[in-house]
C-alpha cells in the first residue's frame, strides 16, 4: 500500500484515489463548497479505521493564480503552500503539490496514458525514496486535512 492521498485538481473538479486496505477509493467531485464538504466526509469515513499517516500529493497542471479560486485548495492546505513556496514531499500538515513540469515529464515516458488521480499517485511514490514512510514520519501536532 502506497498510503499517498493523491489528487488530481483542475479547473472546476478534482479526482481523487486513496489505496486502503479493502481496495481503491476513486472519487470525483466538482470544486465547488458543498462538493469539497463531501469530499472530506467521504475521505475521512474511509480512512478513519486505516492505521497510520497517509501523505497528500496534489496534481495540478494550472497556474498557481487560478489556485486562490479552488475551495478544495483553500480547504486542504494548498494555498498555504502557494504562499510560502511549494514544500517537500512528505510533511504531514500540508499537501505535496506536484507541478506541470513532473506530469509532463512522467508522461513523456508514458505514452497513451490518461492523466487521472491514479496516474498522479505513480507520479508522486516515482519522485519520493522508498522509504519515504520512515524518513518522513508524522509529527505531533501536525494537521491531516482528512482526519
Amino acid at each position: 500500500m502506497t498510503k499517498l492521498i493523491a489528487v488530481l485538481l483542475a479547473l472546476g473538479h478534482f479526482e481523487v484515489a486513496v489505496e486502503t486496505s479493502k481496495g481503491y477509493f476513486r472519487a470525483q467531485y466538482p470544486d465547488t463548497e458543498i462538493e469539497v464538504t463531501r469530499f472530506l466526509r467521504a475521505i475521512r469515513a474511509t480512512l478513519e479505521s486505516e492505521p497510520g499517516h497517509f501523505y497528500s500529493c496534489v496534481g495540478y497542471d494550472g497556474p498557481a493564480r487560478d489556485l486562490v479560486h479552488s475551495p478544495l485548495a483553500e480547504r486542504i492546505g494548498i494555498l498555504k503552500n502557494v504562499r510560502t513556496g511549494l514544500r517537500s514531499p512528505g510533511l504531514a500538515d500540508a499537501p505535496w503539490v506536484v507541478g506541470s513540469d513532473h506530469i509532463r515529464d512522467y508522461l513523456a515516458g508514458q505514452p497513451k496514458t490518461t492523466l487521472d488521480a491514479q496516474l498522479i499517485e505513480r507520479i508522486c511514490v516515482s519522485l519520493l525514496p522508498r522509504n519515504y514512510m520512515q524518513l518522513y514520519p508524522t509529527r505531533a501536532g501536525a494537521e491531516e486535512f482528512y482526519r
